[in-house]
């Protein structure tokens, strides 16, 4: 089967009722919703200080360095 054109599916389109066109328009947006920024789903937590000592190195955290282990 071949691809219609844009312009052949315009004219299809054209036929519809305009509930119809509307129907099509909204399932087309479903198709293509815009991913979130992580920026916004991120949560932001603020504080004033770390405790004194406390380290977010990796090796710290997950007693390892960062090494893949190779087969």
């Amino acid at each position: 089967m071949e691809t219609p054109t844009v312009d052949t599916l315009v004219r299809l389109v054209e036929q519809l009722s305009n509930e119809e066109q509307i129907e099509l328009v909204r399932r087309i947006e479903a198709l293509h919703q815009p991913r979130q920024r992580p920026s916004q789903t991120l949560r932001v937590f603020h504080v004033d200080h770390f405790p004194e000592g406390m380290t977010l190195r990796r090796e710290d955290e997950y007693g390892d360095d960062d090494q893949q282990e190779r087969h």
